[in-house]
């Protein structure tokens, strides 16, 4: 996949939240699918087979149908079997080399680097995009990182040989800035899993991030 198709799809980057009672991922996808999202992240750092197998399987089905690549995080067996587009690894998890010889050319791989002490340190020659963050205060992750600001942001995605995502507190209010400070996409979470309306933030923060393709 070039660069500028990657760019594309990672415009508008939906994670799933398995932690919000009565708003299952599979519905917070359907929304955020519907608001205009063009990437899907399965994330779900409890999974079990047993418990979410199924759940996996009806994201992928629902991606699947609307024509919107999905990743797994971390999982890269988890990936493989359900038949995902591609996998987002962490700093602890497998290398993205492991990630593109057990799910081949054509998968999409990401990585998470937080600094640019990570980004020097980081083999991203099997990655498609990197995902960097906290770029505004967030309560979404408990383990997330200190947060960047824009020009922190900037001073990292201009560093890298590879598109980047921002990640962290982001809302419609606040993604034009991030492409403005050299994002190739936004990420968010809670901007829609923890919305009092979800389905509008999915649609304002869709309509900003189209209006700069």
């Amino acid at each position: 996949m070039d660069r500028e198709q990657v760019k594309k799809i990672l415009r508008f980057y939906y994670i799933t939240d398995d932690k919000v009672p009565h708003f299952p991922p599979a519905e917070q996808v359907r929304i955020a699918i519907e608001g205009g999202a063009t990437l899907i992240q399965y994330r779900n750092k409890s999974f079990s087979p047993n418990l979410h197998l199924a759940e996996a399987v009806l994201i992928r089905e629902i991606c699947k149908n609307a024509g919107i690549p999905l990743l797994v995080n971390d999982n890269i067996a988890l990936a493989l079997q359900i038949m995902a587009d591609g996998v987002h690894l962490g700093q602890e998890d497998a290398p993205p080399a492991e990630a593109r010889k057990m799910m081949g050319k054509d998968a999409i791989v990401g990585a998470t680097v937080s600094s640019l002490e990570e980004l020097a340190r980081t083999d991203l020659t099997d990655c498609d995009y990197m995902g960097t963050g906290p770029v505004f205060p967030t309560r979404t992750k408990a383990d997330a990182k200190a947060v960047k600001g824009l020009d922190g942001f900037k001073r990292i995605a201009e560093t890298a040989p590879v598109p980047v995502v921002a990640i962290g507190g982001i809302t419609a209010e606040t993604a034009l800035s991030c492409f403005e400070h050299a994002a190739s996409g936004i990420a968010v979470i809670s901007y829609i899993s923890r919305a009092q309306n979800p389905a509008e933030n999915a649609r304002k923060l869709g309509k900003v991030c189209h209006s700069q393709v």
